[in-house]
């Protein structure tokens, strides 16, 4: 029975977007393999490592990545491995850069050589820069602010090159902020998110928290963003899969079609737990992008999917 189940790689498997797709893809019933190097991860809950295939690898390692794919085969390969985050990116550029675009070539260069063998690439929202106010489609010209998005942007151009010629099918995947759990256990990030900071705050009985400025080009002066529920991202990945299985190639973004401005999350913060915050404005990443909102009609055009999970006040919930 076992063999016949689909096997799945997922690359950079132990960070939080890879933990909750495990989670999620083992309660579908497929065989999951991950490979992580834990450069910016916890070791995998036990939880979760005694139902997986677990190897510690370095995709930048040609040799490693050569010998790995040797004798093994997948179904499909969801490619999470990179550095993420412009503020984490930024302490080391150079290398931040050169783990993206390499630990990417070395996996289109040695796991595709099964022409069954399909790929979902995780890519952000990043590649299109500063937007303006009005949603943004897949069609939109990439012009990337920062080296995180550059990053991606050269990564995605190395995947649509690849397959060019090849018979492999492959999707493009564009998150914007992903959010929430769906697991039973609280994961250890050493990467924090806005949502991250905000409740460990109010673990440590500490209410305050720096915006990123007040006096940006927003409805109240603070970043604006568009904030998607693991759970929907989860929902998105199986749909592509089945997707894939008939179509050659997709480029989705990975949104909720709607958009927050940070002191509205801290205000939801405050509302649920009935506190006040102390919010300072110091600009501490001015590479970071202003505003953006995703047009998802695309993606719920080609999945038949609709956004479930995503309403802001369900997202907080999942951190108090």
């Amino acid at each position: 029975m076992k063999k016949n189940r689909k096997k799945f790689l997922i690359t950079g498997g132990a960070g939080y977007i890879g933990i909750n797709l495990i989670s999620f893809f083992l309660n579908e019933k497929y065989q999951i393999y991950v490979v992580d190097n834990l450069s910016t991860s916890r070791p995998i809950h036990k939880n979760i490592k005694k139902l997986i295939n677990f190897k510690k690898i370095d995709l930048t390692k040609e040799n490693k990545v050569k010998n790995f794919f040797k004798k093994r085969n997948f179904d499909l390969i969801i490619h999470l491995a990179a550095f993420s985050g412009v503020k984490e990116f930024n302490k080391n550029v150079s290398k931040s850069f050169k783990n993206n675009v390499l630990s990417t070539k070395n996996l289109l260069r040695f796991a595709f050589k099964k022409q069954k063998t399909k790929l979902i690439f995780a890519s952000s929202a990043a590649v299109y820069g500063r937007v303006s106010d009005k949603k943004v489609s897949e069609n939109k010209s990439l012009h990337p602010a920062n080296y995180y998005g550059i990053s991606k942007y050269v990564c995605e151009q190395l995947v649509i090159e690849h397959f060019k010629n090849k018979k492999n099918h492959y999707a493009i995947l564009r998150y914007f902020n992903v959010v929430g759990s769906i697991l039973n256990f609280k994961i250890q990030k050493k990467i924090n998110s806005l949502f991250d900071i905000i409740s460990n705050n109010i673990r440590k009985n500490k209410y305050k928290i720096n915006i990123n400025g007040n006096k940006l080009h927003t409805k109240d002066g603070t970043p604006e963003r568009d904030f998607i529920h693991i759970y929907d991202l989860c929902r998105i990945h199986k749909k592509v899969y089945e997707y894939l299985k008939n179509k050659k190639k997709t480029i989705l973004n990975c949104g909720s079609g709607q958009k927050y401005s940070v002191l509205q999350i801290v205000k939801g913060f405050e509302k649920l737990k009935n506190k006040k915050f102390k919010i300072s404005y110091k600009v501490i990443n001015p590479d970071e992008t202003q505003t953006i909102c995703s047009d998802n009609k695309h993606l719920k055009k080609v999945l038949k999917i609709e956004i479930k999970k995503s309403r802001i006040y369900s997202c907080i919930r999942d951190y108090l």
